[in-house]
């Protein structure tokens, strides 16, 4: 929400009268909400492991197991 009045009020201080302000707006603002949503995710990614399948999940078990009995 800061990143937007801060766009509205960067737009506002450009030194250039336009006939109709929100035609300049809405584009900043569209711009600046994806390249807040990017950095929010190259800031803030989660690194959640893979779902495995389940013809992987019992293959995963059996190499486990079998690496487990070894002796």
């Amino acid at each position: 929400m800061a990143t937007g009045y801060l766009t509205i009020f960067g737009v506002r201080q450009i030194p250039y009268e336009f006939d109709n302000e929100w035609l300049v707006v809405v584009p900043a603002l569209v711009l600046v909400y994806a390249l807040t949503v990017w950095l929010d995710g190259k800031l803030f990614k989660d690194d959640a492991p893979q779902v495995l399948q389940d013809n992987q999940k019992s293959e995963r078990k059996i190499s486990e197991i079998k690496k487990g009995f070894r002796s």
